[in-house]
């Protein structure tokens, strides 16, 4: 674990923050909208009263803080690389939600821009004029398909991710190159017509990763590769 803190744990550390406060604003707001007395419409109807107009910002505030923390989880030499996994888990939960809360307003503000209104006249109902619906429909198009499709990517992104498998060159450091010649010694050389040279090589490798020059013990091995 690195002592410092890198650019990949403040973005993963600060997107996941901001993408949590984000959430939490826009599970407020829709909070607010459905606590409205809407009393004698139907659920669809108050559905669409309360979100064909709802605003885009916390949703957008969220897109950009998930990409951040996909940035940050994807960098190497994370001192909070533990928490990167249960960081795109979660992303992938909350971002396909609200790409799923973009399909339905999107959705409601088709419907009412095209009905007008909602619920009776006479009783509980809303009619919306025609310049209130074409403004209300052409932002809210703009606004929210760009995002649901960002979330979408962000979800799949964040799905997509996964820990390095036991035993992947990636993950693995290299072994070290006195190993493989170890091997090549007994299985080859220690019978075979150089063996006095394939010893002091053998030694001298040893000597040099011992030493911190894994270059140099490179350089022999490869000498040691191509004795009879």
């Amino acid at each position: 674990m690195n002592a410092a803190w890198t650019r990949g744990d403040l973005l993963l550390a600060g997107g996941a923050a901001v993408a949590l406060a984000a959430s939490a604003e826009t599970a407020w707001s829709l909070r607010a909208r459905f606590a409205l007395d809407l009393e004698g419409l139907s659920a669809l109807e108050r559905a669409g009263v309360a979100l064909w107009d709802f605003r885009p910002l916390g949703t957008a505030v969220f897109a950009l803080a998930a990409i951040a923390v996909l940035l940050g989880a994807s960098e190497p030499g994370l001192r909070l690389e533990s928490l990167a996994g249960p960081a795109r888990a979660g992303l992938v939960v909350l971002a396909g939600a609200q790409a799923a809360l973009a399909v339905v307003v999107v959705g409601l503000a088709v419907w009412i821009a095209a009905a007008g209104e909602v619920g009776r006249r006479d009783e509980l109902g809303f009619v919306y004029s025609s310049a209130d619906r074409a403004v209300t429909l052409v932002t809210q198009l703009l606004a929210w398909i760009p995002l649901g499709a960002l979330l979408a990517l962000v979800a799949v992104a964040a799905a997509g991710e996964r820990e390095p498998e036991p035993g992947e060159d990636d993950s693995a450091p290299d072994a070290p190159v006195s190993e493989e010649m170890d091997e090549l010694w007994h299985e080859r050389l220690a019978h075979g017509p150089s063996r006095e040279r394939a010893r002091t090589l053998l030694r001298r490798i040893h000597s040099l990763e011992a030493a911190g020059d894994a270059d140099g013990a490179r350089e022999l091995a490869e000498q040691m590769r191509n004795l009879p």
